[in-house]
């Protein structure tokens, strides 16, 4: 593959302040398998230099496809743009995502499939809530519930992290209790993820319509979330330390989900 529709020469302006940026070849290239609206994509120059395959490859093919500008653009230009500090030579500008209510997810697959949806609390750390998209996408999440304040942005680096699952797993910015009785009226089972919990999380039935809430970086989950769970369940620790990552609590749970799932489809 040659360089078609690659346009050279001269420096950009940048893409801060205008839009969504993807960094990196994976979250680039997911963000156009996903039919995400780019703008443009910058490209190292050097990485043109003779046949262009692999994933730069395929993202010119997809971008020329789709009539989305290519810019050929110096390394130095893309490193005082990027964010991350590693976009692999490639940078898009993507248009705003649309946002969505968890009343209207939820309509949206009724009848459909059985919803699963993720709560969280303060996940303030960016590479946190990156591996935690990941993790939900890779494990079938319908939606990520996080607060609309004290919760890191959905920020290049969260994508870039997130290796570009951003681009199918929808976050919505609701507050936990009125998540919850959304949840609660649409008959979802709601379990709430805690240290000191008796029931072992692989003792409870995960399948089915269900939610998941977690508690922040630092905070278990507040009396009132625990109220409002059908149950409380706890990942056993066999250390001295007493408490997990939150990211990788999450990892452990939604996977226990995954294999319960996969023995009642049988």
């Amino acid at each position: 593959m040659g360089r078609k529709g690659v346009k050279g020469g001269g420096r950009t302006s940048g893409a801060e302040g205008r839009g969504d940026v993807l960094e990196g070849r994976n979250v680039v290239l997911e963000g156009l398998r996903s039919g995400r609206k780019i703008k443009k994509i910058l490209i190292d120059v050097s990485a043109l230099k003779g046949r262009a395959d692999g994933k730069i490859g395929e993202i010119i093919e997809s971008a020329n496809g789709r009539g989305i500008p290519l810019i050929s653009t110096e390394r130095a230009e893309l490193d005082r743009i990027s964010e991350t500090g590693s976009h692999q030579g490639v940078i898009a500008e993507a248009a705003p995502r649309g946002e969505t209510s968890l009343t209207s997810l939820l309509k949206g697959i009724r009848g459909k499939k059985e919803p699963f949806i993720l709560l969280l609390g303060e996940v303030m750390y960016e590479q946190n809530l990156g591996a935690i998209i990941r993790t939900a996408e890779g494990a079938g999440v319908d939606a990520i519930v996080i607060p609309k304040r004290r919760t890191a942005p959905l920020s290049p680096t969260v994508a870039r992290v997130s290796m570009g699952a951003s681009e199918y797993v929808p976050l919505i910015r609701e507050s936990t209790t009125s998540a919850l009785s959304i949840l609660k009226r649409e008959g979802v089972m709601i379990f709430g993820v805690e240290a000191d919990a008796e029931l072992q999380y692989y003792e409870a039935d995960l399948t089915g319509s269900t939610a998941l809430v977690f508690g922040g970086e630092d905070k278990s989950l507040t009396s009132t979330v625990r109220e409002r769970c059908d149950g409380i369940i706890s990942i056993p620790l066999m250390g001295k330390i007493g408490s997990l990552n939150v990211g990788v609590s999450v990892g452990i749970v939604l996977f226990e989900r995954v294999r319960q799932e996969g023995v009642r489809g049988g």
